[in-house]
């Protein structure tokens, strides 16, 4: 988040508009609104996280987590890895 939208210096993001708890099943879940919600810990959020540049502003591009997954690979699939053996080299 910081990455995406900078930092809101001297707030945390407990104190934003877009942090919320949910209940189930007894768990207490804290969830970032811009980040997004994937029903799993990977999209758990820290009350004591430094806030982002979100801080209380509304966000309608869709869900970040969502963005950022989506994002394309960009090194060519012919290009091999450092320190890669390659076959021919054998």
């Amino acid at each position: 988040m910081h990455r995406e939208f900078g930092k809101c210096e001297g707030k945390l993001c407990k104190e934003c508009s877009n942090f919320y708890r949910r209940q189930y099943h007894g768990v207490v879940y804290r969830k970032c609104e811009i980040y997004g919600n994937s029903c799993s810990e990977a999209t758990d959020w820290k009350a004591s996280y430094p806030a982002c540049g979100m801080f209380n502003q509304k966000w309608n591009a869709g869900e970040v987590v969502r963005l950022v997954r989506a994002a394309p690979f960009s090194r060519s699939s012919t290009e091999p890895l450092e320190g890669q053996i390659m076959m021919e080299g054998l």
